[in-house]
């Protein structure tokens, strides 16, 4: 894994110089930082490789550095951005481009599928993404293996750790395994503070997303698969037959009957369970809640 810092922007000025211009102040409420590494930006755009077919949805388009470049290559692409100032600063840049759609909107809320499947494949999702909202963006894409090619972000190092990590170390949890069900995760690099304006405090990675032809495993409905590894990552210390008293009727029989059912030890904790572990043991709870 590379690490990226990079020269400053050179095209229409740093990413400082162009906020103070316009007279916008970044944001914390928006955790915005903005890109300001011209070496990290092109990194980016060759991770998401964009082609003539292709339909990017870029989620918070900020100063519109990467979205330039983008749309420079690919069919259309929708930027998404929930700071107003900025959609007027892109409208006003991008105004001319038919290829480019500004659209005000939170990442959160925007419609899914409903937002993707209006547009034409192959479709990709790009986005440096705030950083105290960044898990619950990616859990509502990934959501979405069917209708999206390949999604490219930028997280905090931490969560990017938590998104490729294996069974048994201290990174691994609930976000690996519902993420590492249905898709190839990997980090392309990372990007220290300085890439970035305002720094953060922390370092960053960019994370690609490959939805693969069929999960790893047969989890039966996503519901209860979803509750299921929340309850077992919800008190990492605990063992499986305590932490999944909130599953079921809750009682320490039915509790056992269920990890006997799917063959695996009640003392054992989250953690030290693969992926396909997880899946026999949602199959028992909904086999003996069915």
């Amino acid at each position: 894994m590379k690490e990226q810092t990079g020269r400053p922007l050179p095209a229409r000025g740093s990413a400082r110089a162009r906020l103070a211009q316009w007279g916008i102040r970044p944001r914390r409420r928006y955790a915005q930082h903005f890109l300001a590494s011209r070496a990290v930006l092109e990194r980016i755009v060759a991770e998401v490789a964009p082609a003539p077919d292709d339909t990017i949805v870029e989620i918070g388009a900020g100063l519109g550095d990467l979205t330039e470049i983008l749309a420079e290559k690919a069919r259309l692409l929708v930027a998404l951005e929930l700071d107003q100032a900025l959609v007027s600063r892109l409208t006003e840049r991008f105004g001319s481009w038919d290829r480019v759609r500004i659209v005000h909107e939170d990442a959160l809320s925007w419609p899914l599928p409903q937002g993707l499947v209006q547009y034409p494949r192959p479709r990709k999702v790009v986005g440096n993404l705030p950083y105290n909202v960044a898990t619950r963006i990616l859990m509502r894409f990934s959501s979405f293996p069917k209708d999206i090619d390949l999604m490219v972000f930028m997280f905090q190092m931490e969560v990017a750790k938590r998104l490729c990590a294996d069974p048994g170390g201290h990174a691994y949890g609930g976000l690996s395994v519902l993420v590492q069900l249905h898709w190839d995760v990997s980090v392309a690099f990372r990007a220290q503070p300085s890439a970035f304006h305002p720094a953060p405090k922390v370092e960053s990675a960019l994370v690609t997303f490959r939805p693969l032809c069929r999960p790893r495993a047969e989890v039966g409905e996503w519901g209860p698969f979803q509750e299921l590894v929340k309850a077992s990552f919800g008190q990492r210390r605990k063992t499986l037959s305590n932490a999944l008293k909130t599953m079921g009727p809750g009682d320490k029989g039915w509790i056992a009957s269920v990890l006997d059912r799917a063959g695996i030890d009640g003392r054992r904790r989250a953690e030290t369970l693969s992926l396909e572990e997880f899946a026999r043991l949602s199959r028992a709870f909904q086999e003996m809640t069915g």
